[in-house]
């Protein structure tokens, strides 16, 4: 493992501390506000991870940046947002995972972390926790196997870790 391997792998340990720790608040906007703290370490982590050689880490990282570009147009629109906004907002970032992914193609892998982010994307424009918390159960598992098949290390526990948690948050607030 070369040093831009280890210096990604610890800014994907600081994503998935993040990322677990978002799930336990019981508010959407605090909700986004980690989660975006967690879109900041894993752009940096899968750039790294690409710069190190792991070319299939570009469609992750690129789309890690899009995702802080969205959760940060959700959180400044929360109050005022309609639920016809929300699907628009949810909608184009959804097509914008889709075009930038195209875009940084590298190979079939790419295609799960896409699938994996439109759903993501899907989840964060819900303001129902736990229907937002439901919809990124069942994104992990495209991601997983994602990070699993690029090496992501950081990636591959996160996505385990946070599945877990989710599940937990879930059915901890089941009755919210």
């Amino acid at each position: 493992m070369n040093t831009w391997e280890i210096i990604a792998q610890v800014f994907g340990i600081l994503a998935l501390a993040a990322n677990v720790l978002s799930f336990h608040f019981r508010q959407y906007r605090q909700i986004v506000i980690v989660q975006i703290l967690s879109s900041v370490f894993f752009t940096v982590h899968f750039i790294l991870l690409y710069v190190s050689g792991r070319t299939d880490a570009l469609t992750a990282g690129v789309l890690n940046g899009l995702s802080l570009f969205r959760n940060g147009l959700l959180l400044f629109t929360e109050k005022k947002r309609t639920p016809t906004g929300t699907a628009l907002i949810a909608g184009f970032f959804s097509a914008a995972v889709i075009a930038i992914g195209i875009l940084t193609w590298n190979s079939w892998l790419s295609v799960l972390f896409i699938i994996s982010m439109v759903l993501v994307t899907v989840s964060m424009s819900v303001r129902k926790p736990n229907m937002l918390r439901l919809l990124m159960m069942i994104a992990a598992p495209f991601a997983f196997v994602y990070d699993i098949l690029i090496g992501s290390i950081g990636g591959s526990i996160n996505e385990a870790v946070s599945f877990v948690s989710v599940l937990i948050a879930f059915i901890r607030n089941r009755n919210r």
